[in-house]
């Protein structure tokens, strides 16, 4: 730490604060050299976690550390990303934050689910806040985070994740919460990932004394000591008593104050956060405001009653006022500091304060307030959920005219705070009769509510009910049942998704366009049920339903399902015809959240497979950027795409990078597992069999599962051969690639057939060569891929014991860019030349081999290949390569190109679009890169990269 910010004081109101203190300035000084942390304050209202805050604050300004902070707020808690938007609209001058981004994302609330939006939402704030930092180091601060909104947690979620490579300090304050709920779960997280938890203590008696004589600046008298021992050490209360006591004192009236009479309940200040609050200490906040003129005190209730933030020309609005009459009356609690400045309203110094004044204003007033403050924003054309701020707290108050105004205005609330919606909407329909024409509408809207706010079973329960209440008419019965088998879909059941579509497609009332959607539904369902044959025919009706209906959307949805279909089939120029035609009827639209496809995942596969990896890493860099646009649930599939390609090129690194990020992403499909099986690929060809072990023994029962089973047989497979059972590895691989995995078949699981060639030549299996190599030769005739070809060479080679047809199974895997096959074929050749003879020429064909795994890593391989060929008496004569996997050397091409990019002062989303690779891949990278360096921050790793002279990317090995 550095002795600048060692030889700083406290603040004269941290009395008895003095460790928290120095933990916060050793978590300054740790951010300004770069390193990211996080701390949170704990503790009950008063005890003085924003002084705590504050004294963060200030420590941050002095070492020239950037600020955000903002703070939770009881009514905002149900509008998605308040909490995080009044931290990025506190920054100041250049270095404020570019908010457009997230404003323009905010508004564009589409489709039916809340997972697609609030992803896209907090994907545009991570970056916003990743290229703040890039600017230098930086602290987030967030006050009340119990009242902060879910998005909000989700975002502070995702963002500690990311500390690790960014200089950022979080800084959180949050009251002892019950273990369930949101933020209990984000606080367990940070505890578990090694926050640092500051829980500030009550002051004891000598603090107490301390702390008011400091406040004063004279010593206590008697009387004031009497009464603070009232308030059990906690600081706010000292203030509130001592404020009083400079107001009151003179009058001698103070010493009555601590035991206020029990008048009135609804004159008692309510519980704030689960804690209640001192009866003497409500007396205390309400003599206080005594000397200030009537008018000022009846301001101040009202304001009170509206909110913890005083917007200026709201409250003139509601009490029919100009903003200058408002001000007269507002201005002496600014001059005594009961109100301040923060940004563009005021807002009270304690949020204890303005709930001592609200809770002063009996209940019945209190919903007045509430409702007058909806309807005067309401009719004055304020965004939609504002008003709602108002009307929810108003408990059970609903009338005709609250209805009418739901009809009118609840799709812009469902869209933009479906929280609030659901409220509302279940406030208010049980008021109206069954055969009133306004519930059957506001009902849909509910079941769209519930299900934008992640609550897709009581959507399901809501919509299905709706269609069996009464009569509704074709388009309100297609939306509710397009609701139904959106909920049913969001909850996993993709099979009774489609038994829901199926029923639509049955009604006699729905037809066009909206047929249409449940035919692409339903053909979707098939897909991912690994229902090929039913699929084929479903896709193929989908493409004529939207060629009739005139739905161009639906067409190209049809379309990239039949490509899908040619390319499981490894029928790869009719795929490729059939995407792009997709492509092309799509033209320009967005993928719609609530019938998503991956036209660019189908493309980039195709070309993956026609080895054309250039291109394939373009088309999947673009479906990622559009993915990222509109939280695709689909975006798990490219970073898999991505991880497969990397892999097959021998880039493993960066597959490694893509898997990461894949795995940080909400996996509403179940892509997770196959993610995790092509790690385990990597890890078992680099020498470990244990950690995926357990993971790849376990069924893989989600929808990817239908596509992805294979990946997790080939990693079990290869885990057993690595522990000593190739002949049990064998066998589980052949027996897959002859009769299919699941939804995946014979032909589309060649990728099976190196290792299945390797292990048979291995174990002798001549019947198992001679198998395969024939069925891949007729394959290779009639498909344009060349590894189909290169393998069937090695099988014939394998059979055959002939090198000159290995050499050209080596060289024809070269020209695919799969180096690790390529090592395969030159191994057999070296056990072929080794059983002629040939040793020399079997020391060569061995040294070229352990070449080819040295640049991967392929420790096991190269394992495998030495022992092999050393039972035939040949040794490598040397000693073989191995990659080095710590210090410089061990940066991949792309780990040295984002290190360049890091050392220009690039933030991870600039990188990525430089590089075409998400953000959360680079951070991906920028995590392996810091462990690989045994670098700490960012600053470190520029420091590192001028020193070697770092100025762009190097080639891969």
């Amino acid at each position: 730490m550095s002795a600048d910010l060692q030889e700083r004081p406290p603040p004269v109101d941290l009395i008895g604060r003095a460790g928290e203190v120095a933990r916060l300035l050793e978590l300054v000084a740790a951010t300004a050299s770069g390193r990211g942390a996080v701390v949170v304050v704990e503790g009950e209202p008063g005890i003085g976690k924003t002084a705590l805050l504050d004294v963060l604050v200030t420590e941050c300004e002095g070492v020239g550390l950037r600020v955000l902070r903002g703070a939770g707020t009881e009514l905002e808690q149900k509008i998605p990303f308040q909490t995080i938007l009044s931290c990025l609209a506190s920054g100041t001058g250049a270095h404020r934050p570019d908010v457009s981004a997230v404003m323009a994302r905010v508004r564009d609330a589409r489709g039916e689910g809340a997972s697609d939006w609030e992803f896209s939402v907090t994907e545009v704030v991570i970056q916003v806040l990743d290229q703040w930092c890039a600017q230098g180091p930086g602290a987030l601060v967030v006050d009340d985070l119990h009242w902060a909104d879910p998005a909000t947690l989700l975002v502070l979620h995702r963002l500690q994740r990311a500390l690790g490579t960014l200089p950022l300090l979080i800084a959180l304050a949050i009251q002892p919460l019950p273990s369930r709920g949101d933020a209990a779960a984000l606080l367990r997280v940070l505890k578990a990932r090694g926050a640092d938890t500051l829980k500030p203590a009550p002051l004891g008696d000598r603090d107490v004394a301390l702390l008011a004589e400091r406040l004063r600046g004279a010593r206590p008298p008697g009387a004031l000591l009497a009464g603070l021992s009232a308030t059990a050490g906690n600081p706010l209360y000292v203030h509130e008593m001592v404020a009083a006591y400079e107001q009151r004192g003179a009058s001698g009236a103070f010493t009555a104050m601590g035991a206020p009479p029990a008048t009135d309940p609804a004159r008692r200040l309510a519980p704030v956060g689960g804690t209640a609050l001192p009866d003497s200490l409500t007396a205390t906040v309400l003599a206080g405001l005594k000397p200030l003129p009537r008018r000022t005190r009846d301001v101040l209730e009202v304001a009170a009653v509206l909110g913890p933030r005083v917007y200026v020309h709201e409250l003139a609005s509601v009490l029919g006022v100009s903003v200058r009459e408002l001000w007269e009356a507002l201005s002496e609690a600014v001059e005594v500091g009961l109100l301040r400045s923060v940004d563009d309203r005021l807002a009270f110094r304690h949020d204890l304060v303005r709930q001592g004044l609200a809770g002063s204003v009996p209940e019945a007033v209190r919903t007045a307030l509430q409702v007058q403050a909806w309807q005067t924003l309401a009719a004055s054309g304020a965004p939609v959920e504002r008003a709602a701020e108002y009307l929810v707290p108003a408990d059970s108050y609903v009338t005709a005219r609250v209805v009418d105004w739901l009809v009118r205005d609840v799709d812009r609330l469902v869209a933009r705070a479906p929280a609030m919606a659901v409220e509302l909407l279940e406030r208010s329909l049980p008021t109206l009769d069954p055969d009133d024409p306004r519930a059957e509408p506001l009902r849909r809207q509910l079941a769209r509510a519930l299900l934008r706010a992640g609550e897709p079973a009581a959507a399901e329960r809501t919509a299905a009910q709706a269609l069996t209440a009464g009569d509704v008419g074709p388009a309100a019965e297609g939306e509710l049942r397009w609701l139904v088998a959106q909920s049913v879909f969001q909850q996993g059941r993709v099979a009774e998704s489609v038994a829901v579509a199926e029923t639509a497609l049955a009604s006699p009332g729905i037809r066009g366009a909206q047929a249409a959607r449940f035919q692409a539904l339903a053909a979707q369902g098939h897909y991912l049920l690994g229902r090929l044959d039913t699929c084929e025919e479903a896709a193929r009706r989908t493409v004529a339903a939207g060629e009739s209906s005139g739905d161009a959307y639906t067409t190209a949805f049809g379309l990239c399902l039949l490509a899908s279909l040619r390319l499981a089939a490894l029928r790869m120029v009719e795929a490729l015809e059939l995407v792009d035609r997709s492509l092309t009827v799509l033209g320009g639209q967005e993928i719609r959240p609530d019938l998503q496809m991956a036209p660019h995942f189908v493309r980039g596969l195709v070309l993956m497979n026609l080895e054309r990896g250039p291109e394939a890493h373009q088309e999947l860099d673009a479906g990622l950027h559009d993915c990222e646009r509109g939280g695709n649930i689909f975006l798990t599939w490219y970073h898999l795409g991505k991880a497969s390609l990397w892999y097959y090129e021998g880039r493993w690194d960066d597959a490694l990078a893509e898997i990461q990020a894949g795995l940080e992403i909400f996996d509403r499909l179940g892509l997770s597992q196959g993610l995790q099986s092509q790690a385990a690929l990597i890890a078992v060809h680099r020498g470990d069999s244990r950690s995926y072990a357990d993971l790849v023994q376990r069924q893989d029962d989600t929808p990817s599962g239908q596509n992805l089973e294979f990946l997790r047989r080939w990693a079990r497979a290869l885990t057993w051969e690595a522990n000593g059972a190739p002949d049990r590895a064998l066998d589980l691989l052949f027996e897959s690639w002859t009769h299919g995995v699941r939804a995946m078949s014979q032909a589309y699981l060649y990728k099976l057939c190196p290792d299945i060639a390797r292990l048979a030549a291995m174990a002798g299996d001549t019947e198992r060569l001679r198998l395969v190599g024939d069925a891949l030769e007729e394959l290779a005739a009639t498909k344009t891929v060349l590894s189909v070809r290169a393998t069937a060479l090695l099988c014939r080679g394998a059979y055959d014991h002939a090198p000159e047809v290995l050499v050209t199974a080596a060289e024809t895997y070269h020209h695919a860019g799969q180096r690790l096959y390529a090592g395969y074929a030159r191994e057999q050749e070296a056990v072929v030349l080794a059983g002629l003879g040939r040793g020399e020429e079997a020391r060569t064909a061995l040294n070229a081999a352990l070449d080819l795994y040295g640049g991967l890593g392929a420790v096991w391989d190269a394992r495998r290949a030495e022992t092999r060929l050393a039972a035939a008496g040949v040794s490598p004569g040397r000693r073989s390569r191995r990659s080095p996997v710590t210090g410089w050397d061990a940066l991949t091409g792309t780990e040295r190109e984002i290190v360049a990019f890091v050392a220009q002062g690039c933030s991870n989303p600039d990188i990525g679009a430089r590089m075409f690779l998400s953000h959360r891949t680079v951070q991906s990278h920028l995590s392996n890169i810091f462990s690989k360096l045994g670098v700490a921050s960012r600053v470190e790793l520029a420091v590192v990269a001028h020193q070697r002279g770092a100025e762009g990317p190097e080639s891969p090995d």
